[in-house]
């Protein structure tokens, strides 16, 4: 009897200090809040957002932070499972498929990714992301992905959702998004630079030109910055659904992400609608698997 009262004692001490860590994270969350607040205040995106990316040691790197106008429950649930999140990375337009695959070691994403017209399966590259709920309560998410490799020798990504409630049916989010490079993905994005990207902006002002108006980031800061707010935005989408029936929840989903992305059009515009949702429903054609 004794031995059990240890393990309930025990059992019971181990919950207190769950709890209390994901109290502390919570704080943190919001005191993170409090330090960007002016930023979130400015509305610089026509939203209370932030957004900053790094380069360091060849590793690259953003974050977003947000209040957002959807309750924390919403996206909590979206957030908390690997299909709901394959659904929303689907939204972006140079991702094929995400399929879902539950296993001992854990949840495991497999995500293709290509081109954003006419992808084959010679210009399609697929990653496998890690995914765990690392906290979930009432207060308080975390929601890591990793993968070791992808493309062009780079490695390590490492994406990180959190989450908390505010006041007004609300949510504060921090989206964190990184991974490392080497030289293969340095010359890649060299001759992409001087081609078919050579235009291409991300959003952080490094500077004014002679006609007044603001430089913004380029290079592989500024395609950072674009996939960190796509996805974004494909959160905002995705969960910003939750009537009809499945195929027009689909459908519904990717016009608003589209038309969300079109008040970013010098950053983030590509395609026509009518081309988007021609390269997705191929895609969810060819992929019968694909979360949608």
């Amino acid at each position: 009897m004794r031995c059990l009262h240890f393990l309930i004692a025990a059992a019971l001490q181990l919950c207190g200090a769950v709890a209390g860590a994901e109290t502390a994270d919570a704080t943190r969350l919001l005191g993170t809040r409090a330090a960007v607040l002016p930023q979130l205040q400015a509305k610089t995106f026509g939203e209370p957002l932030h957004l900053v990316s790094n380069e360091t040691n060849g590793r690259m790197s953003a974050d977003v932070y947000a209040d957002m106008a959807l309750p924390y429950d919403r996206v909590a649930a979206v957030l908390g499972t690997a299909e709901t999140v394959c659904g929303l990375l689907f939204l972006h337009l140079n991702v094929r498929s995400c399929q879902p695959t539950h296993g001992p070691q854990g949840d495991v994403l497999m995500l293709s990714a290509g081109p954003k017209q006419g992808a084959t399966s010679a210009t399609v590259y697929s990653m496998a992301y890690t995914m765990r709920v690392e906290a979930s309560n009432a207060d308080y998410l975390r929601v890591s992905m990793v993968a070791a490799t992808g493309p062009l020798s780079t490695s390590d990504y490492r994406i990180v959702f959190e989450a908390a409630p505010l006041e007004g049916q609300r949510t504060f989010l921090h989206f964190s998004y990184g991974y490392n490079f080497g030289t293969l993905a340095r010359m890649a994005m060299g001759i992409y630079l001087a081609t078919a990207g050579r235009t291409k902006i991300g959003f952080t002002v490094v500077g004014t030109g002679k006609d007044g108006r603001p430089q913004y980031v380029q290079g592989e800061r500024g395609s950072v910055e674009r996939n960190v707010m796509r996805n974004y935005l494909a959160l905002q989408a995705y969960a910003g659904v939750t009537t009809a029936a499945a195929p027009a929840q689909t459908e519904e989903r990717l016009r608003s992400w589209f038309a969300m992305t079109e008040r970013h059009a010098p950053q983030l515009h590509e395609l026509d609608l009518d081309q988007y949702l021609l390269e997705k429903h191929a895609d969810l054609a060819r992929v019968p698997g694909t979360t949608p």
